[in-house]
């Protein structure tokens, strides 16, 4: 069997893209992973170890403990996929304390949840199944011992028990891979996400004022013809930690007019202030109104991974 061409180590790969589901796909031609509370990173080993996010974004000195344990891997070059994440006591990884981390600095204790293997040693793994890439991938991390990378465990299990399992723990919910898919870069189908409650990221466009400074969080998306448009308001979810990072973070965008196309009708005697369409969060809610206003909105922390630029509503499809 002749071997496998070697090519160079790709200065970027695009990161392959899931669609949401409002349930897990029928049969047992998947692989069913947790969906990590975190951000999605891709590393890249090449004379050297490389982070980047989701879209791009160079993180690699923002994890200097990540980056030592990457330089271990017994590799010459190779491209991974996965999700950082901060993990509680019991286990379960919590955004806050992710967002809190990079905020301050303070990254020592992030976990990194490899999922998948896209290049190693000059052989270019993306045509190949996914159920061969995570295999490789499993073996690659056995060679040693790594304190903040582990692998990202499938479960066989019922998805739809799974998901209940979840959701009784108050995690995001799952991630479910087509056997035999290539790694494509696209959002092709083959990767799934199913969220066990509704939750996104939205534009942060303005703030009711308070005597503390900040009351609430006006937050907006764009829609299908790209145009901005208000979502709703948010307080609850908002510690005295956050509120600080935000009142620095927004004080520096404040702008007379509202970036909105339409400016909402807020209550009578609250005054706003505006700031450039800058930010992401991520929002976690009940339900979307018919006018497009968020019920029962919980601030879960502030997205730097995320341009404000592609924000826009996510929609579940049914799943095959």
């Amino acid at each position: 069997m002749p071997s496998p061409k070697r090519t160079p180590c790709p200065e970027r790969i695009k990161p392959q893209l899931l669609t949401m589901a409002s349930r897990p796909p029928a049969g047992d031609g998947w692989i069913i992973e947790s969906k990590m509370d975190g951000y999605r990173m891709l590393a890249r080993i090449d004379a050297g170890v490389k982070l980047f996010t989701k879209n791009g974004f160079d993180w690699t000195k923002r994890m200097p403990r990540l980056v030592r344990d990457l330089e271990l891997l017994p590799v010459r070059s190779a491209w991974i996929d996965g999700e950082v994440v901060i993990q509680a006591q019991d286990g379960r990884p919590i955004f806050q304390s992710l967002q809190i981390a990079f905020s301050s600095g303070k990254t020592e204790q992030i976990t990194y949840f490899a999922f998948d293997l896209m290049y190693l040693n000059g052989v270019n793994l993306r045509a190949r199944p996914v159920e061969l890439r995570r295999r490789m991938l499993s073996d690659l991390l056995d060679q040693c011992s790594l304190e903040n990378v582990r692998f990202s465990q499938a479960f066989d299990v019922d998805p739809n028990h799974l998901l209940h399992a979840i959701r009784e723990m108050q995690m995001e919910g799952l991630v479910c891979k087509r056997i035999g898919s290539p790694y494509t870069g696209e959002r092709d189908g083959s990767w799934v996400k199913v969220k066990c409650s509704p939750r996104q990221e939205f534009i942060i466009v303005g703030f009711t004022r308070a005597a503390a400074g900040i009351g609430s969080l006006l937050i907006g998306l764009h829609d299908d013809t790209g145009k901005l448009v208000y979502a709703g308001r948010v307080r609850s979810g908002l510690t005295d930690r956050s509120l600080r990072l935000l009142k620095s973070k927004l004080k520096a965008l404040e702008q007379p007019e509202t970036p909105l196309q339409v400016t909402p009708e807020l209550a009578k005697g609250i005054t706003v202030a505006w700031v450039a369409p800058l930010i992401v969060c991520e929002v976690k809610y009940t339900e979307i109104t018919p006018n497009g206003r968020l019920r029962h909105a919980v601030f879960l922390g502030i997205r730097e991974d995320k341009p404000a630029s592609e924000i826009t509503l996510e929609t579940a499809h049914d799943t095959p």
